[in-house]
């Protein structure tokens, strides 16, 4: 492991972090993010009571080789979260969660007196971005993006919506710190000894896609027998994760057995860390995963299964021009590429340096010294926005037509 720098503009008392989480994806991106940090930093991780809470068994896979790692992670109410942010009093928070629970972690962070850095970001591939996480995000002081490309697109959204936030580039936190693109496998992989298909919540949506993509995986394990063929899962039955799986993978499997489309004992369902998966002759094959990332990370082939398209919808943009886009047709035949070398740096394997340590000492020289924007009207604003929301939501829409006329009205009459 990579020794871990000193810290630089805090000799009188260490800096401390504290990550807010509430799913098993930003409970990982949160960990390995206050992970990279130097190890004299004082380093704390919470989770948020939510529906997508995470077992202890995703908690255990999140936090592997991290500093967290085979320490109990405390759980706390959403309603008290307010009051144990004041009672920690860190420098910094960083809001590692889904919209909605992020905007609530950093609006209770806002309201206390002497206010931490407020810092956030997604745990992943992040493009396209969108407008929709950055409102959710808006109090922050600090948005972590991990390409160039990502970086560019948050900035355009960040300015169009007028929004005072630092876009900060980093690299992924589980990516290896330093790499040498040179020394990257190209071209044509050989024959693997076990193919991983990364499964995802969100894409394919349709059943019908899901079926075709475990009839390959099926295919590509009676061709060549002695291949192991798996499907890491995100959660087993029972478990939540930070995206609603409508048509879960196993089940499928079992509906296909049942129907005679398979034999049944071609797939193995497997769970717990991503990286204790991606072996030696492994080959990652997902539709849009991060989990891509980490295997081009482990020098290992991939392929990005294009027959739903390669676009926003598929969340697999990024992966244009990485020369191992391929079909549910080379799945089956065995065929896989290791990704281009020219498009590594470009998208997520830029060189590491320490300018996100930088600008988190930065801000949290700013917290201590009362030195950071005032974020009372923003809260305001949300305050209102929240409330409008919630008034379509409840009212009959005759309502809400009166209510914006009552709004109208009272807008002229008082303007001079």
């Amino acid at each position: 492991m990579t020794a871990r720098p000193e810290s630089r503009r805090f000799p009188d008392r260490q800096p401390s972090i504290l990550a807010v989480c509430d799913s098993d994806s930003y409970l990982k991106w949160g960990c390995a993010t206050l992970d990279a940090l130097p190890a004299d930093w004082r380093r704390d991780v919470l989770l948020l009571r939510t529906p997508i809470l995470p077992t202890g068994a995703q908690i255990a896979a999140a936090t592997t080789g991290t500093f967290q790692q085979d320490k109990p992670t405390a759980v706390i109410e959403r309603a008290r979260l307010g009051a144990e942010l004041a009672r920690r009093g860190p420098d910094l928070v960083l809001a590692a969660a889904t919209g909605p629970v992020a905007e609530q972690i950093l609006v209770s962070a806002a309201r206390i007196e002497h206010r931490p850095a407020l810092v956030t970001g997604l745990p992943g591939v992040a493009l396209p971005a969108t407008f929709k996480a950055l409102r959710y995000r808006s109090l922050s002081d600090a948005f972590i993006t991990h390409s160039y490309a990502e970086q560019r697109q948050f900035r355009e959204r960040a300015a169009s919506l007028q929004l005072p936030v630092d876009i900060l580039l980093s690299r992924l936190p589980f990516l290896t710190a330093d790499v040498d693109h040179a020394n990257f496998p190209q071209g044509d992989a050989p024959a693997p000894d076990r193919v991983v298909f990364a499964a995802q919540a969100k894409v394919p949506v349709a059943v019908a896609d899901r079926e075709k993509i475990l009839l390959s995986l099926a295919a590509c394990k009676r061709r060549s027998p002695s291949t192991d063929v798996d499907i890491k899962l995100r959660a087993r039955p029972g478990e939540a994760q930070t995206h609603l799986e409508h048509h879960p993978y196993d089940e499928l499997w079992t509906h296909l057995a049942r129907r005679g489309e398979v034999r049944g004992d071609e797939l193995r369902f497997v769970d717990g860390p991503m990286s204790a998966h991606l072996g030696e002759g492994t080959v990652l094959a997902t539709v849009s995963s991060t989990a891509a990332l980490e295997a081009i990370d482990a020098q290992l082939p991939v392929q990005i299964v294009d027959d739903f398209g390669v676009n926003d919808e598929m969340l697999n943009t990024p992966f244009i021009g990485s020369g191992c886009v391929g079909s549910l047709a080379d799945l089956a035949a065995g065929r896989f590429r290791y990704a281009a070398r020219e498009w590594l740096g470009e998208n997520y394997f830029h060189p590491a340096d320490s300018k996100l340590q930088d600008a988190f000492e930065r801000l949290a020289a700013s917290s201590r010294t009362g030195a950071l924007p005032e974020t009372a009207s923003r809260v305001r604003k949300l305050r209102i926005r929240r409330v409008r929301a919630e008034i379509r939501t409840a009212l009959p829409a005759p309502a809400v037509r009166l209510v914006r006329r009552l709004q109208s009205g009272y807008r002229a009459a008082t303007t001079p």
